[in-house]
């Protein structure tokens, strides 16, 4: 898997480039046939943070916005809800899929 990681309007360290990409690593366990992953991590204001997430998975793209006033629980929240949303398009994937074999 791709993991690109964009920062606007401020800077990021190497720590928290390693904590993004082993958050977003988190999600191969679900799915492993995730082609590319895209995090953008953006500072609203002064004092808030979005990070979106754009994951490119076979057949469909999976985007997930999540806002809050610290950058590492705003990686958390989308993370898990990007988790969510994996889960459940993997058992669509998975449907279709069985009622191809199936016939």
């Amino acid at each position: 898997m791709k993991i690109l990681i964009t920062a606007r309007h401020f800077s990021i360290s190497d720590e928290t480039r390693n904590y993004v990409e082993n958050e977003i690593k988190r999600l191969l366990k679900v799915f492993d046939r995730i082609v590319s992953c895209h995090v953008i991590l953006e500072r609203i204001k002064n004092y808030e943070y979005l990070t979106e997430i754009i994951l490119k998975a076979p057949v469909k793209t999976l985007i997930i916005h999540e806002k809050d006033e610290e950058l590492t629980k705003s990686v958390d929240l989308a993370v898990d809800k990007m988790l969510r949303q994996l889960k459940k398009y993997k058992g669509q994937f998975k449907s279709k899929h069985e009622k191809i074999n199936n016939e």
